[in-house]
């Protein structure tokens, strides 16, 4: 790639959100990248961040957008079902993508969304950003490094601040499972990921889904009840398995946040032992401690230094897309992801266990 990036972004509100936060706050300092055109649901939404923004061109459409000589990458950071018809014009220009995770709705848009990528020769990027963390980075080097010896389980338990009791309406599609973005996909995606990342795929996994809540409270952006809502998707999950490092893998999901630990992860070894503790089940944003043992001495926290931002392993992504040989997750890497979630819903359906396959 060139030494500037040059990024057309869609899904960029001046009314705030997680695009503006995570993505914008880090690419308007950066020496490498520029934003150099926005595309947003309507051409007035479009302009009124591009003049929020210092953006000089907007557009009324993604395909548009894409057309753009000047563009040689797209970003796209809006809700999961939106994810394949607006990156396929991109594609289909030769672009290369940045997109959140996860990469579609299911393993079928994933899958087609790859194919068509590799066929185009681009380069991409999808937003499993947990592997950037300072803690999952520090938990693989120490574990690659052999101190905790041999590997013999780990222990996963997390709560999805989501999917819990009531939703406002600008967040009601997490409710619906035929969106893809619920607790499975998303707080699951992620931790799996950071886990699978460091210790391997699973052999086999068996897995459990119910919805311990039928309904759940719609909310205006108030915090006023409209009436209540099914809730289709998930608010608890367990999956466990032997991984391909042989060591045995558990995790149990909720819905919801709580007053306890919100995040607990386990890693046993022969010679001893890791624990991340969290307040947010989300790793790939929150700031969780580590704390380690070894050869049987007490437990002490692992010194991890860090910026004190949410949205930092968004930018630590970016840096890793911009150099030669750069360590970051692709959409194959996204493709296996879904395999796993396939997976996880098979079993749950069938009460059997599953596999899939672990490579691209």
């Amino acid at each position: 790639m060139s030494s500037t990036i040059n990024i057309g972004f869609i899904g960029l509100s001046s009314k705030g959100g997680w695009a503006s936060s995570a993505h914008e706050s880090y690419l308007k300092n950066s020496s490498i990248y520029t934003i150099k055109a926005i595309a947003n649901s309507t051409i007035e939404s479009s302009k009124s961040s591009a003049e929020t923004f210092g953006v000089n061109k907007y557009y009324a459409t993604s395909e548009e957008l894409a057309q753009d000589p000047d563009i040689d990458t797209v970003v796209v950071s809006v809700k999961v079902p939106l994810h394949k018809s607006l990156i396929m014009p991109a594609l289909l220009q030769g672009k290369n993508v940045i997109v959140e995770w996860p990469l579609g709705r299911n393993l079928q848009e994933a899958e087609e969304l790859t194919q068509l990528a590799r066929s185009k020769g681009v380069k991409t990027m999808v937003g499993l950003q947990g592997r950037q963390s300072s803690v999952v980075k520090k938990m693989k080097e120490i574990i690659s490094s052999g101190k905790l010896g041999k590997i013999l389980s780990t222990h996963l338990y997390a709560g999805g601040i989501a999917w819990g009791a009531a939703v406002n309406e600008s967040n009601a599609y997490l409710a619906d499972i035929e969106n893809g973005a619920n607790m499975i996909t998303i707080l699951g995606g992620h931790l799996l990921d950071a886990m699978c990342y460091i210790l391997g795929e699973f052999e086999s996994l068996t897995a459990t889904t119910h919805n311990a809540r039928k309904t759940i409270e719609l909310l205006d952006e108030k915090g006023n009840k409209i009436r209540d809502i099914p809730l289709t998707s998930h608010d608890q999950m367990s999956v466990s398995g032997v991984l391909t490092s042989g060591a045995y893998a558990s995790a149990h999901l909720r819905g919801g946040s709580y007053k306890g630990t919100n995040l607990l992860w386990e890693v046993e070894g022969t010679h001893g032992e890791l624990q991340v503790r969290g307040p947010n089940g989300h790793l790939q944003l929150s700031f969780p401690t580590l704390y380690a043992s070894f050869d049987g001495e007490d437990m002490i926290e692992i010194a991890v230094h860090d910026e004190q931002d949410t949205h930092v392993n968004v930018g630590r992504a970016y840096d890793e897309f911009a150099k030669e040989g750069g360590l970051y997750p692709t959409w194959e890497d996204a493709v296996i992801r879904h395999r796993m979630i396939e997976a996880i819903y098979r079993s749950a359906q069938t009460g059997t266990k599953q596999t899939y396959k672990t490579t691209y």
